[in-house]
C-alpha cells in the first residue's frame, strides 16, 4: 500500500476540527485488474470513512478526492497542509515564507491579498547612509555604542522577501565586511553582527557563525551566533542537524501528550538527565526548523509552561531566538503569556550569570542579599510587554513588511476567553471645584498594552487621556505610565463596526490591508473585530477582489462586525452579476448565520424562483442549510427543478457534508421526503447509474446521510443485491444503534427465501433495545410471516418468550404485543386458560398485558371460582372488569359457604392468622371499594355500580 497524495483541512468554529483526505494505492494480488487499485480515505476526529466503496482507477479516485476537498473548502474549511493534489496548488493553503516560521496559518493567498513587489531601483538614501557607516575610514571614527547600533540597524532593515531589491542587495553586499568585523570590538557588537549576518541570509557566512558560536564572549552571543548559523544552513544540512538533535530527545519526542500533560510528563526525564527546561526548549526549537510536527509541540509547551523560575528562562531564550528568526507566531504566543500572566509567580529565586568580561560567576539580586531577584517580576513583565510593541513600531517606521505580520500575531493573542471581560467602575474626580462620580468603561482586555497603544490609540472618547499622567502618546513618558488600563467615557459597542477608525499606526495598516483581513478571519476578540471592520471599510476595492473562500469565512464569523463586512462585499457582487454569477454568493449568504445576509439571499431567490430552479447546486445547498427558512425554500425549488440534474448533484454534496454541520439531520430528512415522494421514480431509475456515488454514502460519518443513502438505494427493486456483503456486515455490526438500524433496513429488503432461514436473527432484532432497529425489521418480519406459517409460529414463540423477560428497551414489549395481537394473532401461543393464567400471574407488565388480551377470548367456565376471585384483584383494569362480570354470572344470589371460602384471598404463607386484608374490587367508575370478606352480620351486602346485589352468609363474618 502506498500513499499517493494527502490533504489536511481544518475548521475553527464551532470547535476546532481537522479532516485528512488520502489517496492510497493498494497492493492487489496477482490476477486482479491493476488499473483499479486506488481508494480515497477520510480521517476525521477518531473515525475513518472512504469516498470509494470499492477500488477504482486513479483518475476517478483523484476526481472524487478533489471534489470532496473543494466542497469542504466551499463550506468554510481551510486547507492547511497538502502533499500532492497539484490541482489545489492555487487554493487557500498558505505555507511559511522562506526563512520564516514553519507554522501553517489560515491566511488568504498572498498573491491575491498583497500588491506585487516593486521593481528594482536606486538604493534608498537611508540604506545608502547606513551602508556607508561600515566603510573602514568611517567605521573607526564611530563610538562603540554607535557601531553596535549600526549593526543592529542592518539586522532590522534586512528582508529576505525582497520588498525593495535594491536596498537588500546593498545590505547583502555588507556581509563580507560584517564577517571581517567579528571579534574586533565589544561583545555586544558581535551579537549584533551575528543577528545581521543571520538575517541577510548569505550561506557563505555559516562557517563564521559556527566559530563565533564556539568562542563567543558571552552565552547570549553564542546563542545568537548559533541561531544565525541555522538560518544560513541549506535545507539538507538543517535536516541533518535536526536529525542529530532529535536522536538525543527521541523518548521525549515520542510522548503522545499535549499541553499541561506533556509538561508534567517531561519533568521526570529532565531530572534523570540532570537537565532543565532551557536545554530542552532550545533543542526542540532548533528541531522545529525542519520538523513542523515538533513545532506544534513547542507551541503547546510555550502555552502551558508556568511563567516562573527555570521555565521562564527557557521561554526567554525562545523569545529571543524567535525575534531573531522573525518567527512572529512564537513571539505572539509568548507576548500573550506575558500580558495575561501577573508578575512574581512562585517564590523568590536567585539567578546566576557569568560575567562576559572576566568569566566570573555573579549572583543577580534585587534590593540586597536578603531579597533575591524574582524570575518574572513586575519590571521584567513590563519590559517584555513593551518590547513587542516597540518592535512593531520600529519596523513600521522603516516600512518593513514584517511589521504588519508581527502586529497581527501579537493581536491574535488577545482572546475574550483569556482576558477580563468588559467592566464599569465608578471613580470620584475633582471637576469644576467639586467632586463628582465618573463612570469608567473598561473594554475586554483593557489591561493589555497593545489595546492601549495600538488597537485604541486614536479612540475619540478615551478618558485615560484627560490627565497628563495618563497620556499614552509622546516621548519622555515612563513605561509605567504607558501600561495603565485604557478606559472610555462611554461603552464601546463591539456588536458593530466603530463609528471612526481608532487603531494606531494607520499608515502601516493601510499599506497592508491583508493584515487587517487576517485579523478579521482569525481573531477571537470582539474588540479587535469592531476596530478592524471599520478599518476595512476604507479598503472597499481591496475587499472586492477577494475570492469566495475569504468572504465565506467572513460571513460565517460569529462576530457581527466581520459578518457585516462580508455581507456588504457579497451583496455588491450579487447586485452587479448575472444569475449564473450570483449563485456562489447566494449560496454563501443563504447558509450564513448573519440575519441580514440570509434575508437578502432568500428574498432575492424568491423574486425569480423559476430561473434559480435551474441551478441544482443552489437547491442542494439550500436543502442542507442550517437555517430552516433556507431548507423550506430549497424544498420549493426542488419541486420546480429538473429531476435528473438535481439527483446528479445530491451524492457528491451529501458525501462532502460534515457530520457536525447544523441542520444536516433536518436537511437529510427533507431530501428523503423528496426521494420517496415527487422524485421517487427518477431516483429509483438513477440507482444503477449512480451506484458508485451512492455506496460511499453508506460509510459516511453522519448517520442521517447513511439513512438517506439506504432510502435511496432501496428505491430500486434490486438495490440491496448490489450492496457489497462486507459493507452490509459492517452496518449490521456497527456499535452505533442508529447506524445498525440502517443495516437492518437493508437486511429486511433481502428476498423472503433468504430471511426464512434467519428466524433467530430476526427474532433478536425484533426484540432489540433500540426502537429504530425494531422498526426497521418490522416490515420484513410481517412480510415473511404472511407467506410462511412455520416462520410465523417460530417468531410468535420468540416474541412471546420476550414478554416474560425484562424489557430490553423502552417500547420493546409494546412492539412485541402489537405484532402478536394484530398481524400474528392467529399464531399467538399460549392463548388457552392455562397460558393466559400464567401470563396474568407473571411479574412482567408485558406478559400481563398479553394475558389480558388472551383472557378476552376465553369464557368464565374455563376458570375456577378462586381464580376468578384472584383476577378480580388484578392490577389491570380490563382483567378486573372481566372477572367482575364473570363472578356476577357465576355466583348465585346467596353464595354457599364453600363458594364464600373460595372468594377469600389465600392466607399468606408467613402469617399465623387468617388474612383480614380486604380484597379490593375496583369496577369502572367505583369510588368505594369494600371487601367481600368484611361482612359483619348476616345479610350484609355489597353494592357495586353495574353489578347485581349478592348476600354473604353469616359464617363469612370472620
Amino acid at each position: 500500500m502506498r500513499k499517493i497524495a494527502s490533504a489536511t483541512l481544518a475548521r475553527v468554529h464551532p470547535r476546532e476540527r481537522r479532516c485528512t483526505v488520502e489517496l492510497v494505492e493498494l497492493d492487489l494480488p496477482a490476477g486482479r485488474d491493476g488499473g483499479t487499485r486506488y481508494v480515497v480515505t477520510v480521517r476525521q476526529d477518531s473515525g475513518e470513512s472512504s469516498l470509494t466503496a470499492t477500488p477504482c482507477a486513479l483518475a476517478e479516485a483523484e476526481r472524487r478526492a478533489l471534489d470532496f476537498i473543494r466542497r469542504r473548502l466551499a463550506a468554510g474549511e481551510t486547507l492547511i497542509r497538502r502533499d500532492g493534489f497539484d490541482a489545489l496548488a492555487g487554493g487557500s493553503a498558505t505555507g511559511p515564507a522562506a526563512g520564516g516560521p514553519t507554522g501553517l496559518v489560515a491566511t488568504p493567498d498572498p498573491q491575491r491579498l498583497s500588491s506585487s513587489a516593486p521593481p528594482a531601483g536606486p538604493v534608498p538614501p537611508d540604506i545608502a547612509a547606513l551602508v556607508a557607516r561600515f566603510a573602514p575610514a568611517r567605521w573607526k571614527l564611530e563610538s562603540v555604542d554607535r557601531q553596535a547600533r549600526s549593526a543592529w540597524r542592518v539586522a532590522e532593515c534586512s528582508d529576505r522577501t525582497a520588498a525593495d531589491p535594491a536596498a537588500q542587495r546593498a545590505l547583502r553586499g555588507l556581509v563580507p565586511r560584517l564577517v571581517e568585523l567579528l571579534e574586533s570590538g565589544s561583545d555586544l557588537l558581535d551579537l549584533c553582527l551575528a543577528a545581521a549576518i543571520g538575517r541577510l541570509g548569505d550561506p557563505g557566512a555559516a562557517e563564521a557563525m559556527r566559530i563565533l558560536a564556539e568562542r563567543g564572549r558571552s552565552p547570549a552571543t553564542k546563542r545568537f551566533a548559533h541561531q544565525a548559523r541555522l538560518m544560513l544552513l541549506s535545507p539538507e544540512d538543517l535536516a541533518a542537524h535536526a536529525e542529530l538533535l532529535a536522536s538525543q530527545w527521541s523518548a521525549e519526542l515520542a510522548l503522545e501528550l499535549d499541553g499541561p500533560e506533556l509538561v508534567v510528563a517531561l519533568l521526570e526525564p529532565l531530572d534523570a538527565r540532570r537537565l532543565d527546561w532551557p536545554e530542552l526548549m532550545q533543542d526542540w526549537y532548533d528541531i522545529a526548523l525542519a520538523r513542523p510536527a515538533v513545532r506544534e509541540r513547542v507551541l503547546a509547551l510555550l502555552r502551558a509552561l508556568p511563567v516562573q523560575a527555570e521555565a521562564f528562562q527557557a521561554m526567554r531564550y525562545v523569545y529571543k531566538a524567535a525575534e531573531l528568526r522573525r518567527d512572529a507566531e512564537v513571539v505572539g504566543v509568548l507576548h500573550a503569556r506575558f500580558e495575561n500572566t501577573r508578575p512574581a509567580q512562585g517564590g523568590l529565586t536567585t539567578r546566576q550569570y557569568r560575567d562576559p568580561s572576566n568569566g566570573e560567576i555573579i549572583v543577580r539580586s534585587g534590593g540586597g542579599k536578603r531579597k533575591p531577584a524574582r524570575a518574572y517580576g513586575r519590571l521584567t513583565r513590563e519590559y517584555l510587554r513593551l518590547r513587542g510593541l516597540r518592535s512593531v513600531r520600529r519596523l513600521a517606521a522603516i516600512g518593513h513588511p514584517q511589521a504588519s505580520e508581527l502586529a497581527v500575531e501579537l493581536l491574535l493573542g488577545l482572546r475574550d476567553d483569556e482576558v477580563p471581560a468588559a467592566a464599569i467602575e465608578h471613580r470620584s474626580e475633582y471637576v469644576d471645584r467639586r467632586w463628582v462620580t465618573i463612570a469608567r468603561h473598561y473594554p475586554a482586555g483593557a489591561n493589555w498594552l497593545l489595546v492601549t497603544r495600538l488597537l485604541l490609540a486614536r479612540a475619540p472618547n478615551r478618558g485615560d487621556r484627560d490627565k497628563p499622567r495618563d497620556v499614552v502618546h509622546g516621548a519622555g513618558q515612563s513605561d509605567r505610565g504607558r501600561t495603565k488600563r485604557v478606559w472610555t467615557r462611554e461603552p464601546i459597542d463591539v456588536t458593530r463596526a466603530l463609528p471612526e477608525r481608532a487603531e494606531g499606526l494607520r499608515e502601516m495598516w493601510d499599506a497592508h490591508p491583508e493584515a487587517l483581513l487576517r485579523l478579521a478571519m482569525e481573531s477571537r476578540s470582539a474588540l479587535v473585530h469592531a476596530v478592524v471592520a471599520r478599518a476595512l471599510q476604507d479598503h472597499a476595492d481591496f475587499m472586492g477582489r477577494q475570492p469566495l473562500a475569504v468572504l465565506e469565512r467572513l460571513l460565517r464569523s460569529p462576530y457581527a462586525p466581520t459578518a457585516e463586512t462580508g455581507f456588504r462585499v457579497a451583496r455588491a457582487h450579487v447586485e452587479r452579476g448575472s444569475p449564473a454569477e450570483q449563485i456562489q454568493w447566494l449560496k454563501l449568504m443563504a447558509s450564513s448565520a448573519h440575519p441580514a445576509a440570509r434575508d437578502f439571499a432568500l428574498l432575492h431567490i424568491a423574486g425569480d424562483p423559476g430561473a434559480f430552479a435551474g441551478f441544482p447546486d443552489l437547491i442542494v445547498a439550500l436543502l442542507l442549510s442550517g437555517q430552516e427558512r433556507a431548507r423550506k425554500q430549497g424544498h420549493g425549488l426542488a419541486l420546480l427543478a429538473t429531476p435528473q440534474a438535481l439527483l446528479d448533484e445530491l451524492p457528491p454534496a451529501l458525501l462532502a457534508a460534515d457530520a457536525a454541520d447544523p441542520g444536516l439531520a433536518e436537511g437529510a430528512a427533507l431530501i428523503g421526503q423528496l426521494l420517496t415522494g415527487p422524485l421517487a421514480a427518477p431516483a429509483g431509475e438513477a440507482v444503477l447509474r449512480q451506484l458508485g456515488a451512492l455506496l460511499p454514502l453508506l460509510d459516511h460519518p453522519a448517520v442521517p446521510v447513511v439513512q438517506l443513502g439506504v432510502t435511496w438505494l432501496l428505491l430500486h427493486p434490486a438495490g440491496v443485491t448490489l450492496l457489497p456483503p462486507p459493507l452490509m456486515k459492517q452496518l449490521i455490526g456497527a456499535d452505533d444503534p442508529d447506524r445498525r438500524a440502517c443495516g437492518v433496513r437493508l437486511l429486511a429488503a433481502l428476498p423472503d427465501e433468504v430471511l426464512r432461514g434467519q428466524v433467530e436473527l430476526i427474532g433478536d432484532l425484533a426484540t432489540h433495545a433500540h426502537a429504530g432497529i425494531r422498526s426497521a425489521v418490522g416490515p420484513a418480519l410481517l412480510r415473511v410471516a404472511r407467506g410462511d406459517a412455520e416462520f410465523t409460529r417460530l417468531i410468535a414463540d420468540r416474541l412471546h418468550r420476550a414478554l416474560f423477560q425484562t424489557e430490553s428497551g423502552d417500547g420493546a414489549h409494546t412492539d412485541a404485543l402489537r405484532w402478536l395481537t394484530q398481524d400474528l394473532a392467529p399464531a399467538a401461543p399460549a392463548r388457552d386458560p392455562s397460558g393466559a393464567w400464567r401470563a396474568l400471574q407473571a411479574r412482567s407488565a408485558g406478559a400481563q398485558r398479553y394475558g389480558a388480551w388472551a383472557l378476552m377470548s376465553l369464557t368464565p367456565a374455563e376458570f375456577s371460582l378462586r381464580q376468578l376471585a384472584t383476577l378480580a384483584r388484578h392490577p389491570d383494569t380490563t382483567v378486573r372488569l372481566w372477572s367482575m362480570r364473570a363472578l356476577d354470572l357465576t355466583l348465585p344470589p346467596v353464595p354457599t359457604p364453600e363458594q364464600a371460602e373460595q372468594l377469600l384471598p389465600s392466607p399468606r404463607p408467613t402469617s399465623t392468622t387468617p388474612s383480614t386484608t380486604p380484597a379490593r374490587s375496583s369496577a369502572s367508575g367505583c369510588r368505594t371499594n369494600r371487601s367481600r370478606s368484611s361482612c359483619s352480620s348476616p345479610g350484609s351486602t355489597i353494592r357495586r355500580p353495574g353489578c347485581r346485589r349478592w348476600a354473604a352468609p353469616a359464617s363469612c363474618a370472620g
